[in-house]
């Protein structure tokens, strides 16, 4: 199948060509076509190749697509890999929790060394403070004593 407009040359191909077949000649012309997986619950594991434009940052310049694999009928091999796809999303999920945890960890133990930090600094200045008031006090004292004779 192909589509193009009077704007630009948009291509689209799709079909099913042979499992051992090599990657075919991408519509574009600027680069090869690479092979691909698809991870949709409707294509499980199902390989495919497309341009290696369609991915770009500037937008997809071409839209080549071919599907390497037959497609799996709905049978216990498809939902096994469906299954195993969710327990290995699941276990990478627990791996990015158990990061954050680790880094929670560090970060509660930097800020239990930076309370203590604070919490000495803290008393310092209090002592400072209630010395400085004594100073005042006694200039005080001496300033009314001096006043009064």
């Amino acid at each position: 199948m192909s589509a193009s407009s009077s704007r630009s040359i948009n291509l689209v191909r799709v079909g099913n060509i042979r499992d051992d077949g090599p990657c075919p000649p991408c519509d574009c012309q600027d680069a090869i076509s690479v092979e691909r997986t698809a991870w949709t619950d409707d294509n499980v594991a199902r390989r495919f190749w497309n341009c290696k434009n369609s991915l770009s940052a500037e937008g997809p310049k071409c839209k080549f697509f071919m599907w390497k694999d037959k497609e799996m009928e709905e049978c216990y091999y498809k939902e096994q890999i469906r299954k195993m796809r969710s327990e290995l999303k699941r276990k990478e999920e627990f791996r990015e929790v158990s990061k954050v945890q680790k880094k929670l960890v560090k970060l509660q133990q930097a800020m239990e060394a930076d309370k203590q930090v604070f919490e000495t600094h803290f008393m310092e200045l209090m002592k400072q403070n209630i010395m400085l008031k004594y100073r005042i006090f006694v200039m005080v004292i001496v300033v009314i004593a001096m006043w009064l004779k």
